[in-house]
């Protein structure tokens, strides 16, 4: 094991970008009750609060890069060389996020791999959480599991036995949300978080590294979105009759900026506690398709508290395996989120301890 700091150039050059637009989440619309009176919807609430990072020295955060293909060994060793999970609370109930993509059978690293999933379960429930849900957006209601994804990836099966549960989050693209504002916020109003998302003890983000058209990186603050509601991920993109106006004023790299923007903002939003990126494989060119992906061997592990300092490391380790990468856009997405305060983009503050199994 070694302790090391990136320099300012190393850390700054994983960055990336996007984002801005008014937010019009699912819980901005009128109710009514039984009477059919029209009653208001309730005022947005603050950002979900995130618990404090118990992986921090110095008052700096730490990043740890594991250096192997087992993902389950290298798991254990980064929360290792990390301290554990207890230091959140095992009573606490946790939602694990992976980034499943479709209601289809995929193949990993354009999904989340689900026995990287069964990894983390395992070793929650070693450390004592015992309250574990998979949860990720679409999919419907199979048989009153949640279905689509989760189906193809076997995971309703083995929860049951498994002492887990699973959670598509929307049933017919409806779920209940809490609309969210932060007055820091610039691109958009407000956000529609999932309630099971708001509500949540601990959140768990298990993406994986992907080069995207629009957004050019996805991994932790990008796999956020999965947890929005509807309308808010449409406003996002400015997608939809009612935000073609917006959509058709700007350029095509003033969208690509203003959804830079937006996904720290949604990030911020949603703060999850823990980022746990899975870049054994990453695809270097269609985030959609392992195929058409361009998919290369990076055999690393990235695992912090902080999930911008390790979208920044994951943005770095993509353009070491593909020096055609430019990871210069996501700056813009990194930076607004630092200035959110969701996470540190300096690598002065920032401790990265690496080890290889």
């Amino acid at each position: 094991m070694s302790k090391q700091k990136f320099s300012r150039r190393d850390f700054v050059s994983g960055a990336v970008g996007l984002g801005l637009g008014l937010g019009l989440a699912g819980t901005g619309l009128w109710s009514i009750r039984a009477q059919d009176k029209p009653v208001p919807p309730a005022l947005p609430g603050p950002p979900r609060r995130r618990l404090p990072n118990p992986y921090v020295e110095n008052g700096r955060p730490v990043v740890v890069i594991i250096h192997g293909r087992d993902f389950a060994a290298m798991l254990a060793k980064g929360m290792t060389l990390l301290g554990g999970l207890r230091g959140f609370g095992p009573d606490r109930p946790v939602i694990i996020k992976p980034n499943f993509v479709f209601d289809k059978v995929s193949r990993y690293p354009a999904t989340t791999d689900e026995q990287s999933v069964l990894a983390m379960i395992g070793l929650l429930q070693r450390e004592g959480f015992r309250n574990l849900t998979v949860a990720d957006r679409r999919g419907k209601k199979v048989k009153g599991r949640a279905g689509g994804k989760f189906e193809w990836s076997g995971l309703n099966d083995l929860a049951e036995s498994g002492g887990f549960k699973t959670d598509s989050l929307l049933d017919d693209e409806v779920a209940e949300a809490v609309a969210v504002r932060d007055a820091s916020w610039s691109e958009m109003k407000t956000y529609g978080v999932i309630r099971t998302i708001y509500d949540a003890g601990l959140i768990i983000n298990m993406p994986t590294v992907k080069r995207h058209t629009h957004t050019n990186l996805t991994a932790s603050l990008k796999n956020m979105m999965g947890v929005l509601d509807v309308p808010t991920t449409e406003n996002m993109h400015l997608w939809g009759d009612a935000n073609k106006p917006a959509h058709d004023a700007l350029s095509p790299e003033e969208l690509n900026r203003r959804l830079a923007r937006t996904l720290a903002e949604a990030a911020s939003a949603v703060n999850p506690e823990l980022t746990v990126i899975d870049a054994r494989t990453v695809l270097c060119r269609n985030h959609l398709s392992f195929e058409q992906g361009d998919p290369r061997e990076a055999n690393r592990l990235i695992i912090s508290g902080d999930p911008v300092a390790a979208d920044v490391v994951a943005a770095r380790l993509l353009k070491e395996v593909d020096e055609s990468y430019d990871p210069g856009p996501t700056r813009e997405t990194f930076a607004h989120a630092a200035r959110l305060g969701l996470g540190i983009a300096d690598p002065a503050g920032v401790v990265v301890k690496e080890a290889s199994l």
